[in-house]
């Protein structure tokens, strides 16, 4: 009992440190959870499968923030982490502090890609980044299997908000 206990304080110690440096906890989230997200978002909402490690991923999430602030766009923005296990939660934490992403990250905690990938958008080919564009209310879905530049994002932001 003594050693649940610790156990708890070390927890609840840990969340604290976190949300005292605005760090929202990183929750694991499987794939039926996220497409669950999607299903039922009732909002302008872009998914973005991504990991620390995917150099495209990273230049891509560079500017999401900005072009999602520049245009005063009500989105909400879902970050999908793949990164591996070992990168959970400490580096994957480290990570999205020192790059200050607003968006509210997830990681994705199955590994079986044959798996996770076809429950969540049957056309994605497993690369990433990837990133579902939707809003349910007007009836708009779209799937990017690839890195979206500046501009390609910008407008694609500009298509969900119509």
């Amino acid at each position: 009992m003594i050693k649940f206990i610790i156990i708890a304080l070390v927890c609840v110690a840990s969340i604290s440190k976190l949300e005292a440096q605005n760090i929202t906890p990183i929750k694991k989230v499987s794939a039926k959870q996220v497409k669950a997200i999607i299903d039922s978002s009732n909002g302008p909402l872009i998914v973005n499968f991504w990991a620390s490690w995917c150099g495209p991923c990273v230049r891509e999430l560079a500017y999401f923030d900005s072009i999602i602030a520049a245009k005063n766009a009500p989105v909400k923005l879902l970050l999908v982490s793949l990164d591996f296990p070992e990168s959970f939660p400490k580096k994957l934490t480290a990570f999205v502090k020192k790059h200050g992403y607003k968006g509210e990250v997830v990681y994705l905690f199955e590994t079986n890609a044959d798996k996770f990938i076809p429950e969540i958008e049957p056309k994605w080919n497993g690369a990433i980044p990837a990133s579902i564009f939707i809003d349910q209310s007007k009836k708009y879905y779209q799937f990017f299997n690839f890195q979206l530049t500046r501009e390609r994002f910008a407008l694609e932001i500009d298509n969900l908000m119509k």
